[in-house]
């Protein structure tokens, strides 16, 4: 079950023409794992519901695993060219991105003969009163018979095939036919930015230590931060807050004080696709639309310089100059 041609040899508009030579080819091994693998729900051994995770996986042979590693290799492949796709293209946004994280998660678990599921955050009460939250998580705990693992590829398939239509039909819309998408995608973001996110008071001088000490450690990876009040503007300071947040290179976040606006700017950058860099004192509760996501605490100024460092020396892959 080889496959004589990778990504990089193929031109970008034949991707289509890729991933559905890739799901013929995993149909191919889904037929040949069902006829090696038997189903534990009919020997009294195991209920379908609760078979071991590599149940299935466990019955194959030696060529058939290898053959599901090389499918799950062009699977991945494949897919990060759609990602590209997807942040350079007008026609599709973040929701698709997550859709295809998805999809590519449940294909890999399908080629596996798992079932993945993904869990999101949920708010834990007892009737009126919050008792926590429980994080997102995701899982691959459950057997999937080579069959069942076959409609999930093939459905999770002509979801990205969709995906890539509007990729394709953005692509036309290009003054530019011949530009990379990785090209277009360079232009939306000024290099060497970041913006701050967090709370403005000045009757708390504490909040300026913590402005400083972010905008000094950007600075050190030759990154020029700012926060809203240092933007020169004339009109309203709301439409400039939102061109720094569509255009800096890096978005910082500082969840203490827990204020409105903060939270409205990052969730307006997640809806734009964008990433932040959360942050947060030590003992700052995350309302829960934040809680999934990984917002360290910190005590003092020299502990946020230390974590915030470390975090950008591993976004970045720089290290920091005095």
């Amino acid at each position: 079950m080889q496959h004589s041609q990778t990504t990089k040899e193929v031109p970008k508009s034949d991707l289509r023409l890729l991933i559905e030579g890739l799901r013929q080819d995993a149909s191919g091994y889904f037929r040949s794992a069902a006829r090696a693998a038997k189903d534990g729900s009919d020997n009294g051994n195991f209920w379908p519901n609760n078979r071991p995770a590599d149940y299935f996986w466990r019955q194959l042979s030696d060529e058939l695993i290898e053959a599901a590693r090389a499918l799950s290799v062009r699977l991945v492949r494949y897919n990060a060219q759609v990602a590209e796709g997807i942040r350079s293209a007008p026609l599709v946004g973040q929701e698709d991105l997550l859709d295809l994280r998805e999809a590519t998660k449940s294909m890999r678990a399908a080629l596996g003969l798992r079932l993945y599921r993904f869990h999101d955050a949920e708010v834990l009460h007892d009737e009126d009163q919050v008792l926590g939250v429980r994080q997102a998580r995701q899982s691959e705990d459950e057997a999937l018979s080579p069959l069942e693992a076959d409609t999930v590829f093939h459905d999770h398939t002509n979801r990205i095939l969709k995906i890539l239509t509007f990729i394709e039909a953005s692509a036309d819309l290009s003054p530019s036919g011949d530009e990379s998408l990785l090209e277009r995608d360079a232009t939306r973001y000024r290099p060497g930015t970041a913006f701050i996110m967090m709370w403005m008071d000045p009757a708390r001088p504490e909040l300026a230590d913590i402005v400083d000490t972010v905008k000094e450690t950007f600075r050190k990876f030759g990154f020029n931060a700012v926060r809203a009040d240092d933007i020169e503007h004339e009109g309203q300071i709301t439409q400039r807050v939102l061109n720094e947040l569509r255009t800096s290179e890096f978005l910082f976040a500082d969840l203490t004080g827990a204020r409105p606006n903060v939270y409205y700017e990052v969730g307006f950058a997640h809806a734009l696709g964008r990433r932040v860099v959360l942050y947060r004192q030590a003992g700052t509760g995350i309302h829960f639309d934040l809680a999934g996501y990984n917002c360290p605490e910190y005590t003092n100024m020299r502990d946020l310089r230390e974590k915030l460092t470390k975090r950008l020396e591993s976004i970045t892959n720089r290290t920091p100059v005095d």
